[in-house]
């Protein structure tokens, strides 16, 4: 059985919109940056609606996220009962979800087929990864 989330955008209630005590760890990283697990996702207004996710391990990889549902106002995903354990989270966790965004030329990508996943109680993340997800990688960001 597999739990379906409607994806949260980061929020002063759900402890991670900036500050180097809101380190989030990452078991196996992000593919490219596996060394790297250790994670602080910051909130700024002069990035919104973007976020940033800054690596403190290793190389120290930079991202920009955005909750999926700005991208795509239907994005719904579901999470494995397995992703659910490694996260830690039981039925009345919110978790947070993000969408990495890149630049492509003067266009924004999003990749909805491998989301990251927050529980914010535990501090634990992962990227879900799904070959067979009906979202796209590369799904460019409208006007927000």
């Amino acid at each position: 059985m597999s739990a379906t989330a409607a994806p949260s955008r980061p929020t002063a209630d759900s402890g991670l919109t900036s500050g180097a005590g809101d380190v989030v760890t990452l078991e196996d990283g992000l593919p490219g940056f596996e060394q790297c697990r250790r994670f602080v996702v910051m909130a700024s207004p002069d990035l919104e609606p973007l976020v940033q996710i800054q690596g403190l391990d290793a190389s120290r990889p930079s991202f920009l996220a955005i909750d999926p549902r700005l991208a795509r106002p239907d994005y719904r995903a579901a999470l494995s009962d397995a992703d659910r354990e490694r996260l830690g989270a039981d039925d009345a966790d919110v978790l947070l979800w993000l969408a990495l965004v890149r630049l492509d030329g003067e266009r924004l990508l999003v990749n909805l087929r491998a989301p990251l996943v927050i529980n914010p109680r535990r501090m634990l993340g992962l990227q879900q990864i799904e070959a067979d997800s009906p979202y796209d990688t590369h799904h460019e960001l409208p006007a927000v």
